[in-house]
């Protein structure tokens, strides 16, 4: 394992913004040059990854509204530091002030890596450009009325596809070092396995030499949710071990021609989005041959998701180090939040360890023996796919630094049926089987809400030191912790008629100092090696099945005009890094 994720970036952000950006082809390869909107040749082709399967794949999603732009952007002029920004004037309304004053002199450890985040799918729109392929978000955004809240689509978002070289040019004039994108698997592998498709791949390379060419270090996440809508057509996506294969394939591939100038790789993004979102898709899309509509997927896609993602990340890990032997550090992001037992009664501090046990633990055998928690084991029994003790192994040891995604705290609750609970499939509750609020023991809540599109958000600061002293505590081999999202989505801010409401975010700001100030408090007082922070997000992005009409970023979107503005919330977060 690499010894500190800041040195790691130190190092890349020195070598790299001298470097002369070149990139290799890896062997064993087949390039192809599609198009998704050239009309279907006179005679059929049968080959299954022809441009006019393509065409056809896209078929099924139905139309696309076409892009605002039609080439990438270059840069347009930017204030040269971050004190030429608009921002808030101190003279009439101040920033947020300090959680902790008693930090004021407390620096923190050299080299700490710290940056904003997204993903392809939330912010590139050009959802059809390029010979890219459908995802399943295409498709369920087009196809499944009401999957998500506003009807919204990923057609068209910030198009950051065109417009990146301008949204890097902003992010070193606001003075980031370092940026955490996705890349986007079906803008690669059309079909998700298959011929390479070439405009996809030049798209990456010139997001790179853009990255490189202003010293910003890329952490970089392979898989974002986007599944290839070809692989739920060919075999049923995450639900079938053959998925494990293409995303090695495909993971290969990117890394291979990357690894030079990426110091960070993140392999999954939150395995546990198979709880929330995977076993909820419509059956008959999770897996066309055998899903019957009006059902979801359920309880065995759920598990079987989060079965072959952490092998399918495992694969790649033991590749990355022992075969490529890659220069950088690899892991996945978990997704996860703190749980306070609501009192020391044996049912709460149950309570309390099974949320963690069916949230973290399911994707704790990188810190562990390589298996399940004895909790979801003695549940799910067969519903809980094995693992050989070979593949036990490969996940042992995977990951080189823990990767948590945390948003807010709850605290856990348990009652005299819980036991009953876990062994009847019938229950509502199972099979976590254990209770969760957002309030305390008196009912008053644990924070202030979020906006209405994400009901499960309350900004909770304290939570966030407490969550990485328990993550210590769960799994002492982890050698450091990285915060790799947290943010907030402010209330009605897509209600605002004015661009002068939207910019004074103070509950997102609010957040973020409280946050930023807990981790910092983490290090220094309970001495957990946290090793770096990333705000969520870089901009006002498509937020899964809330839509646009939630906002997360840091920065605000006009959707008319694609402008992007600082928000207060961005100043702050600068702010408490300088």
């Amino acid at each position: 394992m690499k010894s500190s994720i800041g040195v790691v970036f130190s190092l890349a952000i020195s070598i790299r913004a001298a470097a002369i950006v070149s990139f290799p082809n890896p062997p064993g390869y087949t390039t192809r040059t599609y198009n998704a909107h050239a009309p279907s040749s006179a005679a059929k082709s049968t080959d299954q990854y022809s441009n006019d399967a393509l065409v056809s794949l896209w078929s099924r999603v139905g139309p696309i509204a076409p892009p605002k732009n039609t080439a990438v952007a270059s840069p347009t002029p930017e204030p040269s530091s971050l004190s030429a920004f608009p921002q808030p004037d101190p003279a009439f309304h101040p920033l947020v002030a300090s959680h902790e004053t008693g930090l004021k002199d407390v620096k923190l450890p050299q080299n700490f890596a710290w940056g904003v985040a997204s993903s392809a799918y939330q912010i590139e729109g050009a959802a059809k450009e390029d010979g890219k392929g459908p995802s399943i978000w295409d498709m369920l955004s087009h196809q499944v009325p009401g999957f998500v809240a506003d009807n919204s689509t990923g057609d068209v978002l910030a198009e950051h596809y065109y417009l990146f070289k301008q949204d890097i040019a902003r992010l070193k004039a606001l003075g980031f070092k370092a940026f955490s994108p996705s890349i986007s698997w079906p803008r690669i592998f059309p079909f998700g396995n298959g011929p390479v498709n070439a405009p996809g791949v030049a798209h990456y390379d010139a997001v790179i030499t853009a990255l490189v060419d202003v010293g910003i270090s890329p952490a970089v996440t392979l898989f974002h949710w986007d599944t290839p809508l070809a692989l739920f057509h060919e075999y049923g996506g995450w639900s079938n071990e053959k998925i494990v294969d293409d995303f090695v394939h495909y993971a290969k591939f990117i890394i291979t021609r990357y690894d030079k100038y990426v110091p960070i790789w993140f392999t999954i993004n939150e395995p546990q989005y198979c709880n929330w979102q995977y076993a909820g898709y419509p059956a008959e899309i999770l897996n066309p041959k055998t899903g019957k509509k009006g059902e979801k997927g359920g309880i065995k896609a759920r598990f079987a998701c989060g079965h072959y993602t952490l092998l399918a990340h495992a694969r790649v890990a033991k590749w990355y180090h022992e075969e490529f032997k890659g220069q950088g550090r690899i892991t996945f992001k978990n997704s996860g939040n703190y749980y306070e037992p609501a009192s020391t009664a044996a049912a709460d501090l149950r309570s309390a360890q099974r949320n963690y046990d069916f949230s973290i633990g399911w994707f704790s055998g990188p810190w562990t023996d390589g298996d399940y928690p004895e909790s979801l084991k003695s549940t799910l029994d067969d519903v809980l796919p094995k693992y050989t003790e070979e593949e036990k192994r490969i996940i042992k040891g995977s990951c080189d630094f823990y990767a948590i995604d945390a948003y807010t705290s709850y605290t856990a609750f348990g009652s005299s049926n819980d036991e009953a609970c876990m062994k009847d499939p019938k229950n509502g509750a199972f099979p976590e089987c254990a209770g969760s609020r957002q309030a305390g023991n008196d009912g008053f809540p644990m924070g202030p809400a979020g906006d209405t599109g994400v009901d499960w958000m309350k900004t909770t600061p304290g939570g966030i030191r407490r969550y990485l002293r328990k993550l210590k505590e769960m799994w002492p081999s982890i050698p450091d912790i990285v915060v790799t999202e947290f943010g907030f989505a402010e209330p009605f801010e897509n209600l605002m008629k004015t661009k002068g409401e939207i910019l004074w975010d103070l509950r997102r700001a609010d957040y973020y100092q409280g946050f930023l100030d807990n981790i910092l408090a983490s290090i220094h007082y309970d001495k957990v090696n946290v090793t770096g922070a990333w705000g969520w997000a870089i901009f006002d992005n498509f937020e899964w099945n809330a839509g646009l009409s939630t906002r997360f970023g840091l920065q605000y979107v006009n959707y008319t005009d694609l402008t992007r503005t600082p928000k207060a919330s961005m100043f702050q977060f600068l702010n408490w890094f300088q």
